[in-house]
C-alpha cells in the first residue's frame, strides 16, 4: 500500500510540526534547567553571605569576650597587688620576724 501524493503532502507537513514541537519542548528544558541553575546560584550566594555575617558576629563577639576576660585578668591582677601591697604596709605590725629566743 503506497502512500498517494496527497497524504505525502499532509505527512510532510506533519513531521516538521512535528519537528517544531520536539525542538521547542528540547528547548523548554533546557530554559528550565538554566532558570533552576541561576535560582541555585543565587541561594548559593544568598547563604554564603549569610554564613560570612554569622562568622564576623561571631569573631566580633568572640574579640569582645576576650577583651572582656582581659580585663578581668588585669583588675584581679590590679587588686592582688593592691591587697599585698596593703597587707605589707600595715601601720602597726612589723615587717621583720625575731627569731632570735
Amino acid at each position: 500500500m503506497g502512500l498517494k501524493s496527497v497524504e505525502m503532502q499532509v505527512a510532510i507537513t506533519r513531521s516538521q510540526d512535528a519537528s517544531k514541537m520536539q525542538d521547542q519542548m528540547t528547548r523548554q528544558g533546557q530554559q528550565f534547567q538554566e532558570t533552576l541553575t541561576q535560582q541555585q546560584l543565587r541561594e548559593d550566594v544568598l547563604k554564603r553571605t549569610q554564613i560570612n555575617e554569622h562568622e564576623k558576629v561571631s569573631l566580633r563577639e568572640n574579640e569582645d569576650e576576650e577583651k572582656e576576660r582581659r580585663e578581668r585578668e588585669r583588675r584581679k591582677k590590679q587588686l592582688s597587688k593592691d591587697s599585698d601591697k596593703h597587707l605589707t604596709d600595715h601601720p602597726y605590725l612589723g615587717t621583720m620576724i625575731d627569731l632570735s629566743r
